[in-house]
Parts: C-alpha cells; sequence; structure tokens
C-alpha cells in the first residue's frame, strides 16, 4: 500500500490538521552521525486532528517498540518518565507509521512544534524502506516560529511549556510524552486566525525541489523565500545568474538592478541588495546547503527594506574586502 503524498499549496485551504509530536531514543556512545543508518529512533507517535474550525475532533497515540536501539538512554528514560518494559507493549514502526497515516485520512495538514519531528519521521521512514510521506518539499505549519511571529520575538525559540506558560493554557496533563505535547501544541495552535496562518505556512525540505518547476517561490509579509532545485556540484549554484538575481516579488518574481553584489563576511551566508524602481530596496540573503542525498540547493530570502540599509551592506561588504574576505562570484 503506498502511503506517499503530493502536496499542492491548494491543500493548504482544506481542513484536516494533524498535529503531531514525536519521542524517539538516541544512544550515548560517542559514535557519529554519519556511523549510524539511524541515530534517533521513533519510540512513540501522538497526534490531535482539528477541524476547519481548529476544534479538536480526534486524538492517536501509539508506542512503537525499539528494534534499533533496545536500550533506552538514561536521558530518554528521565525525560518520558518510562515504565520498565513499557515500550515492549507497543508495536514495531512500519505497523504504527501504517495505522497513523490511515489514520490522517486525505490531504492532512501536518503541525508540529519545531521542524525536527517532520525530518526524523522521513528518516525512519527511508530506514524501515517505506514508502516516502512526499517526494518533494512539504507545505506544513511550525507551531513554534507561529508563537514567535506572533509574540514579536522571531529570533527566540520558545519551549512548548514556557510557550504555554506565556499565554496562560492550563496545564492540565504532563509534558513530555508525545500525546500531551502534541494536546498543547493542537492548543496554541487553534489561537491562530485563518488569515495568520495563511500567510505564515512554511516547507520541510527534507525532499527538496527535483526540477526547477517544483522550486519554491513564497512571498509573506516583506519576505519573499526561495529554495531551488537540486545540483551536483555548489559552483552550478554560486554561477548560476538565475539562482542568484535580486526579484521582486511585487513585479512577478522580476530581476531588478543590483546595487550590492552577494558577497560573505567569512560565514557561509551570503549578503546582496538591490533596488525596484517601482517597489524600493531589496536585501537578499543566501546559504547554499547540501541534502542527505549529496545535492546542493540554494535557500534565498529576499526582503524589502530601506535604502539605508542597502548603504549599510555596501560597508559591510568593503569591511570584508580589506579583511581579505571575497565577492562571490
Amino acid at each position: 500500500m503506498k502511503l506517499h503524498l503530493y502536496y499542492n499549496v491548494g491543500m493548504m485551504d482544506k481542513k484536516n490538521y494533524i498535529i503531531f509530536d514525536l519521542e524517539w531514543n538516541q544512544p550515548y556512545d560517542g559514535k557519529s552521525k554519519e556511523e549510524r543508518p539511524l541515530l534517533f529512533e521513533i519510540i512513540e507517535i501522538g497526534a490531535v486532528r482539528m477541524n476547519e474550525n481548529r476544534e479538536i475532533v480526534d486524538q492517536f497515540h501509539e508506542l512503537v517498540k525499539p528494534q534499533v536501539y533496545h536500550e533506552i538512554s538514561w536521558r530518554t528514560q528521565k525525560m518520558l518518565h518510562l515504565k520498565k518494559g513499557e515500550l515492549q507493549h507497543g508495536d514495531i514502526f512500519p505497523n504504527v507509521y501504517r495505522r497513523f497515516m490511515e489514520w490522517c485520512g486525505e490531504n492532512p495538514i501536518f503541525c508540529t512544534w519545531g521542524s525536527q519531528d517532520l525530518t526524523e519521521l522521513q528518516r525512519n521512514i527511508k530506514y524501515y524502506g517505506l514508502a516516502p510521506l512526499a517526494e518533494k518539499p512539504l507545505p506544513y505549519y511550525n507551531v513554534q516560529k507561529l508563537f514567535a511571529i506572533q509574540q514579536k520575538e522571531e529570533n527566540i525559540s520558545r519551549s512548548l511549556e514556557t510557550a504555554v506558560d506565556m499565554v496562560g493554557i492550563e496545564k492540565d496533563v504532563p509534558f513530555h510524552r508525545a500525546d500531551s505535547d502534541a494536546y498543547y501544541t493542537a492548543r496554541l495552535f487553534g489561537m491562530y486566525n485563518e488569515t495568520f496562518l495563511k500567510n505564515n505556512y512554511t516547507y520541510d525540505l527534507y525532499h527538496i525541489p527535483r526540477s526547477e518547476k517544483e522550486e519554491i517561490h513564497l512571498f509573506q509579509g516583506k519576505d519573499n523565500w526561495y529554495i531551488s532545485r537540486g545540483y551536483e556540484e555548489k559552483a552550478e549554484i554560486s554561477e548560476n545568474r538565475r539562482v542568484l538575481a535580486i526579484n521582486c516579488a511585487l513585479c512577478n518574481q522580476k530581476p531588478v538592478r543590483a546595487k550590492v553584489r552577494w558577497f560573505s563576511t567569512g560565514t557561509k551566508i551570503y549578503y546582496c541588495g538591490g533596488i525596484c524602481k517601482e517597489h524600493g530596496a531589496i536585501k537578499g540573503k543566501l546559504k547554499i546547503r547540501k541534502n542527505e542525498e549529496g545535492l546542493f540547493y540554494a535557500d534565498k530570502l529576499l526582503t524589502y527594506t530601506t535604502e539605508e540599509e542597502i548603504l549599510q551592506l555596501k560597508e559591510r561588504k568593503k569591511s570584508s574586502k580589506k579583511s581579505g574576505k571575497g565577492e562571490k562570484k
């Protein structure tokens, strides 16, 4: 039975919200991530379904019987308050995952606290050779990010319990189990109105765009986010004029004239600036990332700004040249 999902953004208009949380086990024997086929083994899945009014209408909870790391680390044991032998009453991951996806139903809109749960779910799926959750970038709601935006503290990552305390939600079940954390995440998610949600979804990039047609162009507020398809060589991005273009989202992604060409201050982040004659100054930030398949892709964020900030970028570029850091070619 194939369970992989093919998403388009229009599906975000359909209301089958699945707010889920995972708990996992990790060994602590000093081995690196590269030495392991699976770093985090999922041991619990908890989820809440919400309807179009963001009301809780159903719940899912199952334990997963460990198949990779049979010894539960002391840290996991302490955090989850697991009883001795409790996980032995669970089922193996492939069976739990299939039941979870069947429970999710058609066109689920996934919501998680933070970005890691979707990544680890897909790593476990791959480890067991199951059909992928998706084969391209997956739109979802990062409720931790929604909370930060709403609180006007986008550079701060609050814990779930701290967020619950900040908005005064009653703590009527313990934290740090998959079902209870999914419940609290759902309570927070239910506070946001439809307009706010439509303007603040994001994408999971475990699977990056496979073609230029699948590339992401996401315009939200002042931000114009772009994710390229994958390339075999890093130079295919750094020498690609289309990928490096400074685009104006309000002009249908038309490239504008660069005032400050791409440069780095010695980090792996590149910056630029341009001016649209109609819509004003645009600053850019670019990271060249590498996915788990070894492909490089561009993660570019263009933001409408002020001409004063463009002048500041020019000064930063001058300083970087003096210190021997080069311009992006």
